[in-house]
């Protein structure tokens, strides 16, 4: 089945054939009846009402109609009784339906002794088993037999027969008569309501008139909201089609929030996402996305990562944070590239979650083929007191390549000047202060570094001499006094 029958057969019921079915062998001539009280017409003049097509405004003129002969009333009857068997009078009888068409290829053989109503009558019971065959080409025929009984049948007959082939028509792509005979019918009718105003917005779709497309599902949606009732989903989504088609933003905008209102479908809220993203509605777009993420509704990479950068943009870093945790470690849905790692680092830290953004970005530098971020990781560090680890990351991000190396090196210096690693420092200083741009702080650190080297070696010298033993010399004795002589 193409997409065209799909659509049909999705959107309308079979209720329309199965009532031009229903037949007794005497049919009333009445058409159907006056507008509602509540009912206002669109005046004639205006711009909508020129592209509409439009009920009748006073039912057709009574018609004379021939007779039906009790002899077809009886013939006809028996073939009821084969279709559909009463079950008090027929107890034991089950439908059938081959027999119901023998008998019927036996009356249509004398279809000249027959008047047009019954000719009419005829062709309605043969209509039927054509329905109940599925023989769409058939049936076609038998609604086009009927109508060309025009004008010796009922105004209501003849109106639900041009209707029904309206339905028929389009269901087999034939959309020029399929519009025809809805018009042919709303010259018969005092009222059109929505649902058909529905099936003549999608046949001007059909053949091309936007406008008038969208001026008749406009129409549709109008009479069930004025009758306070919720359009039809798929009058709205009609309406989404035509209007898209426009580029009329602001009108799509209007049938997507009904949609999302009453039909609230995760692909709505997505649409209506994207409509405020191109009519540059940045806050409403974001609370729409954060709507449907509450909803599960988001599974894309991009979507997440738009939606966690919106939260960053306006300072609310921590829904950021979460966006993004659960869709790189809990859901899978985002992939943990470097980028989207330093990300969600950055949404820690602006949420003051330190440690946490620390890990992130950790793993983020371990992903990267570059060394900005081993220049960030070391300044973290530094910030965190890590010398030996600033250290390190600085060499990564050397070996990575960076633009500025000067800061880089300036940073190892001043990580082994905390560890009193005098010399490594200067030796890393020095590298620093090749570039102009930071010889004069480099400098100052390298002097720094070096009389800091001298304090420590002094001390180390002065420490060493303290802790010699003193040598202490004895005084010599006094010379025994000789005898005296």
């Amino acid at each position: 089945m193409n997409k065209v029958k799909a659509f049909i057969s999705s959107t309308l019921s079979q209720s329309l054939i199965v009532s031009a079915l229903m037949v007794m062998p005497v049919v009333a001539a009445s058409v159907v009846g006056v507008v509602a009280p509540e009912q206002t017409w669109l005046k004639a003049g205006s711009a909508q009402a020129q592209e509409l097509i439009r009920p009748a405004t006073e039912p057709p003129a009574t018609r004379r109609i021939p007779g039906v002969s009790q002899d077809l009333i009886r013939r006809l009857t028996e073939v009821q009784n084969y279709m559909e068997p009463d079950p008090d009078e027929f107890p034991d009888r089950e439908p059938d339906l081959d027999r119901a068409a023998e008998l019927m290829q036996r009356i249509s053989r004398d279809m000249d002794r027959y008047n047009a109503f019954e000719k009419a009558q005829i062709h309605q019971y043969m209509a039927q088993i054509y329905f109940a065959r599925d023989q769409t080409d058939r049936l076609i025929e038998s609604f086009e037999a009927i109508v060309a009984q025009s004008p010796q049948i009922p105004s209501g007959l003849e109106a639900n027969a041009h209707q029904t082939l309206g339905q028929l028509y389009a269901q087999e792509e034939r959309f020029e008569e399929a519009l025809e005979s809805y018009r042919r019918w709303a010259q018969m009718v005092t009222s059109i309501d929505s649902e058909q105003y529905y099936m003549l917005s999608f046949l001007f779709y059909q053949l091309g008139d936007l406008d008038r497309s969208i001026a008749h599902v406009e129409e549709a949606v109008r009479q069930a909201e004025e009758r306070g009732r919720v359009p039809q989903e798929n009058w709205l989504v009609m309406q989404r089609a035509l209007y898209f088609e426009k580029e009329d933003h602001e009108a799509l905008l209007g049938v997507l929030k009904k949609l999302v209102r009453h039909y609230p479908k995760l692909s709505y809220w997505d649409q209506l996402s994207s409509m405020y993203g191109l009519l540059e509605r940045e806050n409403d777009r974001l609370h729409s996305l954060e709507a449907l993420y509450m909803m599960g509704g988001i599974q894309r990479e991009r979507l997440l990562i738009s939606l966690a950068a919106m939260f960053l943009d306006r300072d609310v870093p921590y829904k950021a944070a979460k966006i993004l945790h659960q869709g790189i470690y809990d859901d899978e849905t985002i992939e943990p590239t470097a980028d989207n790692l330093e990300m969600l680092a950055n949404a820690w830290s602006l949420a003051r979650e330190s440690r946490r953004s620390l890990v992130e970005i950790e793993r983020a530098a371990a992903k990267s083929d570059k060394g900005d971020l081993f220049v960030r990781l070391s300044a973290i560090y530094t910030i965190n007191e890590r010398y030996q680890d600033a250290i390190d990351a600085g060499h990564e991000a050397l070996e990575r390549g960076v633009s500025r190396s000067d800061q880089v090196y300036l940073r190892i210096g001043t990580a082994h000047v905390s560890l009193e690693q005098y010399d490594e420092a200067i030796e890393a200083l020095e590298q620093a202060a090749k570039d102009k741009r930071s010889q004069e702080t480099a400098e100052q650190w390298i002097n720094y570094a070096k009389r800091e080297k001298e304090r420590k070696e002094r001390q180390r010298r002065e420490d060493e001499a303290a802790q010699q033993p003193i040598e202490v010399t004895p005084f010599p004795e006094e010379p025994t006094a000789g005898p005296a002589g």
